[in-house]
């Protein structure tokens, strides 16, 4: 059982009644922003209730990234699929120092090695499609870009370097006009749990903010072509359109957007890739699929035209 503070413990029972009682605590595998926990509680009803804790690690997190989560957590229990409930938070690290958010905890596990990935990308899509299913516009916090196109480098180690130039031009335009709408922001297959082959809930809501639709598909178009190949991203970009309920028109813009604000330095491989069963990603074969994919957004820009 992992350890955390007597001051800690009290914290998270004081959310509960009086007789609550904490039985296990365990590490959760697969964050690389904050170390996170799963608390086991023994309410005074006799229930047992499992809880998930985030536990801040790095200096660059403030409590207006906390503040950002925490909204976004009570957002999104209005939506259709299951998302983690908000139970507390402590923004300012007053409790040990570091900050802290306690929500409850959702039942499935990370599946990115699916039997059938027709079927997972499907189902990956029409999830998707649920979230953005909302009337949510009174959000405080507003879709930013990672980067600044104007100063986004064009990779060194790229071969296609050419594609890259032509994708920034292409960002450095103004943005298409949109009417926003509340979206996770982060949505990609390993913030997205499964139970019984079926999608169970959708998990790290940090950065949930008014954006475009567009914004959460080019992320998770972004990670299938890294995980699999273009071809996937193609797929589920396919089964999004079919599975939307909304007035949905696909613009390449947005993938670019998406695509060039990873775009920094050297492609790392996701931890949490790995954590959860994809270890035969190398960086070699992360630049390659890069390339692949910028030269797809080129030629769907192209088309546009």
């Amino acid at each position: 059982m992992a350890y955390i503070s007597e001051k800690l413990k009290h914290w998270i029972v004081s959310h509960f009644s009086n007789k609550s009682v904490i039985h296990h605590v365990h590490p959760l595998e697969g964050s690389t922003t904050a170390v996170m926990y799963i608390i086991g509680l023994y309410l005074s009803s006799g229930e047992s209730r499992e809880l998930v804790l985030r536990q801040y690690e790095k200096s660059s997190f403030t409590a207006k990234d906390i503040k950002q989560e925490v909204d976004s957590l009570k957002a999104a229990a209005l939506l259709a699929v299951e998302t983690p409930q908000y139970i507390a938070a402590d923004p300012d690290g007053e409790i040990i120092g570091k900050p802290l958010l306690l929500m409850s905890k959702i039942e499935g596990k990370i599946n990115i090695l699916p039997e059938n990935q027709v079927v997972w990308l499907s189902k990956l899509a029409e999830t998707l499609a649920q979230i953005h299913d909302n009337s949510i516009i009174d959000f405080p916090w507003q879709h930013e870009r990672y980067q600044k196109a104007d100063e986004i480098e064009i990779p060194a180690w790229s071969g296609k370097q050419e594609v890259w130039e032509a994708l920034k031009e292409i960002v450095l335009q103004p943005e298409p006009s949109y009417t926003p709408k509340f979206i996770h922001r982060d949505f990609h297959p390993v913030n997205v749990l499964w139970k019984n082959n079926e999608v169970s809930g959708v998990v790290d809501w940090a950065n949930g903010c008014l954006g475009h639709a567009g914004i959460d598909i080019g992320h998770c178009r972004w990670n299938l072509a890294m995980l699999y190949s273009v071809e996937a991203a193609d797929a589920f970009l396919s089964a999004y359109q079919k599975k939307t309920k909304d007035d949905f028109s696909y613009d390449v813009y947005w993938d670019i957007v998406s695509l060039m604000d990873v775009l920094e330095g050297q492609p790392d491989i996701y931890p949490g890739w790995g954590v959860f069963g994809k270890k035969d990603i190398t960086v070699e074969m992360m630049k390659e699929r890069m390339d692949c994919y910028a030269v797809s957004l080129l030629k769907k820009a192209k088309e546009k035209l």
